[in-house]
């Protein structure tokens, strides 16, 4: 899969701008805050429908724009070629565009454009809040998985209405038996959650070990643990257990007036030698845990495709030591078109690097460049 041409119309610091990138690896180069992260922004938009740095559409929209668009074009090995486009509104409504045919979903773009993603910000998902794993395995589950999006919006509208009938019950004091509907719509769509999460981390553990052996050149062992709200042995379905554990839990609901069953309560562990790394590893630990996660991701996501995925990363490499960039480079660039992102070139190995098509980036204008 490579993407032949983007275009950026009105979109954060980008007036009009077009760029054909190469094949390979593409290096985009300038100083800080001169729209070289956002033009990664703009694929992560395409093939996710939503920005890894925003949760608000209307920041996508340029100062003095009445509108942003997004679109590529893709080449792609296994199915046709096509056309994507994004168009958001000053006031944040979205627009979807296949092949130049409105959608009426967002969600049709999902699995068209297939990426990996690296951001400075990835190591939240070892160290941070467990809010932050559940959205790296939800957005990266709908990359794969449409019915895994729409048993995710519905959970999020089940836990709204179940959420008011338990703050009504704790205020009035009356029966729970009204929530018999609700406990069946949670555990349907929970269930499936739960199922897809569990399968997407098994796929991982392997991978992410083997890579994070090459960035530790062989001194750690990584393992990780996918941890529902309640109670489930390896290879038992989640259902009986679902309803066991809200039963259980059904007076602490009531007087708190919130599910404390369900997803939105899942954990990811990630274990270091055996230990937690949130809590044990240093910040250079975490980091290649981050790095070896979305490198597992990436070869999880090619395996069931059949095909290459786009690599975006961001400027990561001051954070670095030049092992492990080379490392990181070795493992992530061949055989996959790739967008760079860095401020100091000089931190770049060349081996890795080698043939790379580069650009200069100044005030969201996109120019060839030669190294």
């Amino acid at each position: 899969m490579k993407i032949s041409l983007v275009r950026l119309t009105g979109f954060r610091n980008y007036t009009q701008e077009s760029v054909s990138p190469g094949p390979g690896a593409n290096l985009f180069l300038g100083r800080n805050g001169q729209g070289k992260t956002n033009l990664l922004e703009a694929m992560a938009l395409l093939s996710t429908t939503r920005s890894p740095r925003t949760s608000r559409d209307t920041d996508l929209v340029g100062w003095d724009a009445e509108w942003a668009s997004v679109s590529v074009e893709v080449d792609r090995e296994r199915r046709n070629d096509l056309r994507l486009e994004v168009r958001i509104e000053a006031d944040g409504t979205k627009q979807v565009l296949i092949n130049t045919v409105r959608h009426p979903r967002v969600v049709d773009l999902l699995g068209e454009l297939n990426t990996t993603t690296f951001w400075v910000e990835d190591i939240e998902i070892v160290r941070g809040d467990p809010s932050v794993r559940r959205r790296f395995l939800n957005q990266e589950i709908s990359q794969r998985s449409p019915h895994y999006c729409h048993d995710l919006a519905y959970l999020r509208r089940v836990l709204e209405h179940r959420n008011r009938l338990l703050k009504q019950l704790h205020q009035r004091g009356s029966a729970s038996d009204s929530l018999s509907v609700w406990d069946e719509q949670l555990v349907t769509h929970g269930s499936r959650i739960i199922e897809q999460r569990r399968a997407f981390v098994e796929s991982l553990r392997a991978p992410a070990n083997t890579y994070h052996q090459q960035l530790t050149e062989g001194d750690e062992e990584l393992d990780l643990l996918y941890q529902p709200s309640f109670e489930l042995a390896e290879g038992e379905g989640p259902e009986a257990r679902f309803y066991e554990a809200l039963e259980a839990q059904r007076e602490a609901e009531i007087g708190r007036g919130v599910t404390l069953v369900g997803p939105h309560r899942d954990e990811v562990t990630f274990l270091i030698n055996g230990r937690d790394a949130r809590t044990f590893g240093s910040l250079g630990q975490q980091r290649s845990v981050s790095l070896s996660l979305k490198l597992a991701e990436m070869a999880s996501l090619e395996a069931e495709l059949g095909e290459k995925a786009v690599l975006l990363m961001d400027d990561l490499f001051a954070d670095l030591d030049r092992r492990r960039i080379t490392a990181l480079l070795k493992a992530a660039l061949p055989g996959r078109q790739s967008f760079l992102v860095c401020t100091e070139p000089d931190l770049l190995p060349k081996e890795p690097i080698e043939g790379a098509t580069w650009y200069r980036v100044d005030r969201g204008r996109v120019t060839a460049w030669k190294a």
